[in-house]
């Protein structure tokens, strides 16, 4: 009996684990869309626009917060699922929010010229197929960085210069391991738009969606970012540094 309640055994474990994971999606959410749903339910396009400005630059350092926290505390169990995602929001949050704002704005970028190579092929103007070839390959390309730029900046110092350079390096050099990071991206936004009206009757479900995304790019990604890892310079007993991302 006394197995039963500890706090140690499997079924307590999995249950913490799970709990972290919803709160930290949930607080991925509330600051990257939490403004833009917001702005939806006021209703006016003025603050709508203001909202999504707001977010771009948000959306970065929560997502630089996201893995960095998952990571460390729901796979590792290190620390406590707050105090981590904000620690590393305001020490990212420099590199981070601009970063996030370039690719928000190539995205809406490529959005628009997108709209305009599909009503060049409607009006039957094959310019209009290449051009459409052309922003599908840009998209592609700035998404398998996209996969690996928060991540990267979550477990390194670097520069905004660096970090762009470094994540389209390790995309390129890892190309399969980007192309799954995108496809899942995909799989994850194909079934949240199958089954929409099935989550809005279970609204409280949506904060799970960006933690387990999170949990599953991880087994993804982290070993990867373990071979880029600087050699430890001693055990954590000389050096008083917990290196548990070596794990």
């Amino acid at each position: 009996m006394s197995r039963l309640f500890n706090p140690d055994n499997g079924f307590f474990t999995f249950i913490n684990k799970a709990i972290d994971t919803f709160w930290l999606g949930f607080l991925w959410f509330i600051i990257s869309l939490g403004l833009v749903v917001a702005s939806i339910f006021i209703g006016n396009d003025v603050v709508f626009f203001a909202a999504i400005f707001i977010s771009s630059f948000l959306i970065g350092p929560a997502s630089s917060a996201l893995y960095y926290a998952t990571v460390k505390v729901t796979r590792r169990s290190r620390s406590y699922a707050t105090t981590e995602f904000f620690r590393s929001f305001k020490l990212n949050f420099k590199v981070a929010s601009p970063m996030s704002f370039i690719y928000s704005l190539f995205a809406y970028l490529m959005y628009i010229d997108i709209q305009y190579a599909n009503a060049l092929i409607e009006e039957g103007n094959s310019f209009g197929n290449v051009m459409f070839a052309v922003f599908v390959a840009g998209c592609i390309f700035a998404g398998v960085s996209l996969a690996w730029a928060f991540p990267i900046l979550s477990r390194f110092t670097v520069s905004l210069g660096g970090l762009f350079r470094n994540a389209i390096l390790i995309a390129t050099k890892h190309l399969v391991r980007s192309f799954v990071l995108i496809i899942l991206w995909g799989a994850v936004g194909l079934l949240v738009y199958v089954f929409y009206e099935f989550l809005l009757y279970l609204i409280i479900l949506i904060p799970l969606i960006p933690g387990l995304l999170a949990l599953v790019r991880s087994f993804i990604i982290e070993p990867v970012l373990k071979k880029y890892t600087s050699e430890s310079e001693g055990t954590p007993e000389e050096t008083g540094v917990d290196e548990w991302y070596r794990e």
